[in-house]
């Protein structure tokens, strides 16, 4: 039992290694590493628990993330406690910001992507407001033209 935690603290730790890299340094099958790390997330201190959310800001996630990068085993437990998180909510974490808390390369290159998309749709927004009014002012040049017609024609 204590191997098996031992090897589901490397999966998690301060610097987790992958169910693929350990079960090429143990001999251990990656299936099984990986269902030991799943078993170990559905105890109390990894399972959802009934609570009110808590709104983290960035600023807080990395705070907790540099604290939790400094401890392991029972101070782990401690500090997670103390901020009321979920190990599986550090781990969501810490694979989506890097080591100093910037957005990860996946996660900036959607932003470029959604950034582009945006500028697209506010240009092809802009134009279709341009066409619009150009419309109405046509039409309403067209009205003019037929009130003048309409005055000459009468006797």
């Amino acid at each position: 039992m204590a191997f098996k935690q031992k090897m589901v603290e490397q999966l998690t730790g301060k610097d987790p290694a992958s169910a693929r890299s350990l079960a090429r340094d143990t001999g251990i099958s990656q299936e099984t590493l990986s269902r030991w790390l799943r078993d170990a997330r559905s105890l109390p201190l990894m399972a959802p628990r009934q609570r009110k959310p808590k709104t983290w800001s960035i600023d807080d996630k990395v705070r907790v993330l540099a604290e939790a990068r400094k401890v392991t085993g029972t101070e782990l437990t401690a500090l997670l406690e103390k901020e009321g998180l979920l190990l599986a909510e550090l781990e969501q974490w810490r694979l989506a910001l890097d080591e100093e808390g910037r957005a990860s390369i996946a996660t900036t290159k959607r932003i470029r992507r959604l950034e582009r998309e945006l500028a697209r749709k506010e240009k092809a927004l802009a134009e279709a407001a341009a066409l619009l009014v150009l419309k109405k002012k046509v039409e309403h040049l067209q009205e003019d033209e037929d009130d003048v017609t309409d005055e000459e024609t009468e006797p």
